[in-house]
């Protein structure tokens, strides 16, 4: 008869376990479900270089949302613009407690070639093969039409510094120009102050990249360039500066208070 009562109080232990773990699980609830991705965009899918495209999405049940490609957290829903310079797929990470889930978009990128229009409405006039530089760039634009048909280089005398030649140098020496001569309306100052398609980096071209609008464009019949004069941002000396006859393309330094025209380029 013991032993009977014993039976009977481990089977009456064993079931008031299995109720109690019954209960917990109940109060538990379901477990958590990973996080729903509703959709992931980018629009428009294909671009061209210099262009931009925006990303979209929106996520719920999730505690963080990541998106790759140096862009970070972001909220649950939302959108932003991106500017790859190549074909470029981007990665959206939702993560709850449950894990995580992953959807990808793709922004195609497609190349310009010598003579495209480019993002400002202009001429692409040189391609350098790849991009690379601080800021990168890897296309020159030239501006469609002339910015002046006669300024001088300014500040004779004045020896900025924009001693740059070759090709990639024109930016830099723009700056180096702007800060060493505060003259309005010379040249440099045209391009520097131009805002133009929708951009404002425009600059007064090298040289050398002066010289490629003349081979590249003029030689083709493309840019409405005249049979003229035009400056180059490349200083010479104090007094003088490197310009070129866009006749037969003959590059000469002459003294920066001659007046010539004025054709800005933007790299990107």
């Amino acid at each position: 008869m013991k032993s009977k009562r014993i039976n009977y109080f481990k089977y009456f232990s064993l079931f008031f376990a299995i109720a109690v773990l019954v209960f917990i699980a109940g109060c538990t609830g379901a477990s958590p479900t990973a996080p729903i991705i509703n959709s992931f965009s980018a629009s428009p899918t294909t671009i061209t270089a210099g262009e931009s495209s925006t990303l979209s999405w929106s996520v719920t049940d999730a505690t963080s949302v990541t998106i790759d490609n140096a862009i970070g957290s972001v909220a649950l829903t939302g959108t932003t613009a991106v500017n790859p310079t190549t074909t470029t797929a981007y990665t959206l990470t939702a993560t709850n407690t449950a894990g995580s889930v992953t959807a990808t978009t793709t922004v195609a990128v497609s190349s310009y070639v010598l003579l495209d229009i480019g993002p400002a409405g202009g001429y692409i006039f040189y391609d350098k093969g790849s991009y690379s530089g601080s800021p990168s760039w890897r296309y020159l634009e030239a501006a469609p039409s002339d910015q002046s048909t006669g300024a001088t280089w300014g500040c004779a005398g004045i020896l900025t510094g924009a001693d740059g030649t070759a090709v990639g140098t024109g930016e830099q020496n723009t700056l180096d120009i702007e800060t060493g001569c505060t003259t309005a309306g010379t040249a440099t100052d045209i391009c520097a102050n131009l805002s133009l398609g929708g951009y404002s980096d425009w600059f007064l071209p090298s040289k050398d990249e002066l010289n490629l609008m003349y081979t590249n464009l003029k030689v083709a019949g493309i840019g409405s360039f005249a049979d003229s004069y035009y400056w180059s941002s490349s200083e010479y000396f104090a007094n003088l500066a490197w310009s070129q006859y866009f006749n037969d393309g003959y590059q000469f330094y002459i003294n920066k208070n001659n007046t010539f025209r004025v054709r800005a380029v933007r790299a990107f």
